[in-house]
């Protein structure tokens, strides 16, 4: 050990990442651009065109198989106007629609109601174009794909029994075929309907157009007729029922006043109106006698106070004092009794206060006001008697109304039944005329109004001058488009399934290490193993050239010398690659360069390089010093082999490579030469790389193109830290010439003079 100390660059010396920044790139994939996408295009044209052929050969087989059709189209004009003047009895200024109500007619017209009626009268039935297989154009896809369900059905045993009655089978079928051509839409105006249809003659199409847009006339107004008889009927029904119903009402009044002596006003509505203006008349009288009596009872109460009480501040504390002060100011002779009473009273008030009581002339005043006061008092108790008299009237009138009213009505019990009664007869007198009035209304609308139609035929279909071919090409331009997309989705989804590397550019964003391609080699009678020296001037050789070059440099810097060439998984060519790679070496610039074959287990260098070989790398690591002696040496190249020869795999081979058996060995290689390249076993495979790494100074990683894994590289170079820290480059082997050429044409280099096969 202290002798490989002395001449071995240790791994310590060497300035080395710690890889988090590629444990961080190594969990996502490479982004996706624009140039990635065309990229995987340009790789994989193959696949949009095909995509392309098919869809375009779908679109011939369209073509051929559907008929293309001709199309007429009539239009429908759904106008209210005339059954709303109808309904409110005036006209509008515009016609008024309703959005629902129009939209709800294009159903209308393609319902079973519309066109089964042109079915019958147009005999479609024996139509070969809407049942049973097409005479010519070829039949649709979806029949050929009908017959083929049951003839899949008989085989199976699950044929459908034919159905009972095979003339409405038939029309069900022509029905639903004209369903299919015809379309039914609403055009820019909101009442305007286009129904058009598609046929194989273009007479046919134009008939069968006219026929649909008829029938929804027809069929709408004979749904109004139906409806404006089953309404007449109705009402006329409701007629018999409610004059029947009158009558007995009638009847049943008649006969309960004979039976309870009641008086009649004319029988019905006239009676119960006489009874009415008598009940009014008495409500009238009650009020009369009502108010006589208060008059009489104030008057009464009043009676003996006199004048001067009457217009004294009593009266307007006592409210029949008042009452008696309107009687008396509404009396022109009492107003003119206490007029003169005042002025006597007057007078003999001022006499007095100048002569005094005794004067002759005071005591005539006063016996004038006296006389004056009896004859206020007679007119009063002569107004209490006229009212009196009022109040007697007023009474007399009431008891004889109130005896009229209860002679009428029969008593209590038997006025309220006659009272419900001729409620009941007049209620059903009104039913029956206001139901009549409407019987009468209907039966002139429909006598002298009918057929009002709320819709009509505003442009017949014509037959087309030809054929509709708008629908053909728009599938012939789908088709193809969508084949064309439809591969390069192929294209770039099998890229991004197969999850390999193609470029350079992925490699390079998901290692973070440089990569160099080497383009795929065609086997030839020279052998693989000194190619570089058959081409020195082929694409291959300038790739080699380039890793031996990153290998200088960093041998400048590091003083590297031993390098491994170690891949994921077995036959990604990392033989190829390390002898050619030596060869490189040798024929660049003559230094001393050793191979050694490290592989136990396969042995390919050796049965490649030293086939003849009988000993080789065990006996080196038992005795390094025979090291000269025991490796082969390649006539053209002068490269040095040290072979791995054993008659079987050896279980302890990754603890021999990594033992001081093997320092030393490498420590007596790096005195006799300038570059030792060692092929390792695949990392994936065995654990030979963990236990030799320590000896290596650069590893060169070789990644087969388009075949290994993104996630295999990774999981590689996770699994030896070593191998990643120390990468001098991974070589992208195995790539597609002529994806390289593209991919180098993408880029805008044109390298193809400098390279000679």
């Amino acid at each position: 050990m202290d002798a490989r100390t002395s001449e071995l660059p240790l791994e310590t010396e060497h300035d080395y990442s710690d890889g988090s920044e590629f444990s961080q790139r190594s969990s996502a994939r490479p982004s996706i651009g624009v140039t990635d996408i065309l990229e995987t295009l340009r790789r994989n044209w193959r696949f949009p065109l095909y995509g392309f052929l098919i869809g375009l050969a779908l679109a011939v087989v369209y073509f051929v198989t559907v008929p293309n059709p001709y199309k007429s189209s009539a239009r429908l004009l759904v106008d209210r106007s005339v059954s709303r003047y109808l309904q409110n009895n005036k006209i509008v200024d515009q016609p008024t629609f309703d959005e629902p109500e129009i939209g709800s007619q294009t159903f209308v017209v393609s319902s079973d109601s519309v066109v089964i009626p042109v079915v019958r009268s147009l005999g479609l039935t024996h139509d070969s174009e809407f049942v049973g297989q097409p005479k010519m154009g070829g039949a649709r896809i979806s029949d050929y794909l009908g017959d083929l369900k049951k003839a899949v059905g008989n085989m199976l045993g699950m044929s459908v029994a034919p159905p009972a009655d095979p003339e409405a089978a038939l029309e069900r079928a022509a029905v639903e075929a004209i369903g299919k051509r015809l379309t039914v839409a609403r055009e820019d105006i909101a009442n305007v309907i286009n129904v058009a249809f598609e046929s194989e003659d273009k007479n046919k199409a134009a008939k069968i157009a006219n026929a649909i847009a008829d029938s929804y006339i027809t069929t709408t107004l004979d749904a109004k007729l139906k409806s404006t008889r089953v309404a007449s009927q109705w009402l006329q029904d409701r007629l018999v029922e409610l004059k029947k119903q009158a009558a007995d009402a009638d009847r049943a009044l008649q006969d309960f006043r004979g039976a309870n002596n009641l008086k009649s006003g004319g029988g019905g509505q006239g009676g119960m109106d006489q009874r009415a203006n008598l009940e009014i008349q008495l409500a009238n009288a009650q009020i009369a006698t009502a108010e006589a009596k208060s008059r009489l009872d104030r008057i009464q109460q009043s009676s003996g106070s006199g004048i001067t009480a009457i217009v004294g501040t009593d009266a307007l504390l006592n409210p029949a004092r008042s009452g008696m002060i309107n009687f008396a100011l509404n009396n022109s002779d009492l107003v003119k009794l206490r007029s003169q009473y005042r002025e006597v009273a007057a007078r003999a008030a001022d006499v007095e206060g100048k002569v005094g009581s005794k004067h002759e002339v005071a005591i005539k005043l006063r016996r004038q006001a006296e006389e004056l006061q009896s004859a206020i008092s007679s007119e009063e108790l002569r107004i209490a008697d006229s009212y009196s008299i009022e109040y007697q009237v007023a009474k007399a009138r009431e008891t004889e109304l109130a005896a009229t009213v209860a002679n009428l009505s029969g008593g209590t019990k038997a006025g309220s039944e006659l009272r419900e009664l001729e409620s009941s007869a007049e209620t059903l007198h009104k039913l029956y005329d206001g139901t009549l009035q409407k019987y009468k209304e209907i039966n002139t609308i429909e006598t002298e109004t009918m057929p009002v139609q709320s819709a009509r035929v505003i442009t017949r279909a014509v037959p087309a001058l030809s054929k509709n071919s708008k629908k053909g090409w728009a599938v012939l331009a789908g088709s193809m488009m969508l084949g064309l997309f439809l591969g390069a989705g192929a294209a770039v989804g099998r890229e991004w399934v197969a999850d390999v590397f193609r470029t350079p550019r992925a490699v390079e964003q998901v290692t973070d290490n440089k990569c160099v391609v080497l383009p795929l080699v065609e086997a030839t009678s020279t052998p693989m193993e000194e190619l570089v020296l058959d081409a020195p001037y082929s694409r291959f050789t300038e790739a080699l050239r380039n890793v031996k070059a990153q290998i200088d440099t960093n041998r400048s810097v590091h003083g590297a010398k031993v390098i491994g060439i170690v891949s994921s998984l077995p036959k990604e060519g990392k033989t190829t690659v390390g002898a050619n790679l030596a060869a490189l070496m040798i024929a660049a610039s003559g230094a001393r360069t050793l191979v050694i074959d490290s592989d136990f287990h396969v042995r390919r260098l050796s049965a490649t390089l030293a086939p003849d070989a009988r000993e080789g790398l065990l006996e080196a690591l038992e005795n390094p010093t025979r090291l000269p002696w025991l490796v082969s040496r390649r006539q053209r190249s002068g490269l040095h082999v040290l072979p791995c020869v054993s008659p079987a795999r050896i279980p302890n081979s990754a603890e021999l490579l990594g033992s001081p058996m093997m320092a030393q060995l490498l420590a007596v290689a790096r005195k006799s030469y300038d570059y030792i390249i060692i092929e390792i076993a695949p990392v994936m495979s065995v654990v030979d790389v963990k236990m030799i790494e320590c000896f290596v100074d650069q590893f060169v990683f070789v990644v087969e193109w388009g075949e290994t894994k993104r996630d295999l590289v990774l999981d590689a170079l996770t699994e030896a830290e070593v191998v990643r820290d120390r990468l001098a480059c991974i070589i992208l082997n195995k790539a597609d010439p002529v994806a390289i050429q593209k991919i180098e044409s993408y880029k805008g280099i044109k390298p193809g003079d400098y390279y000679q096969s």
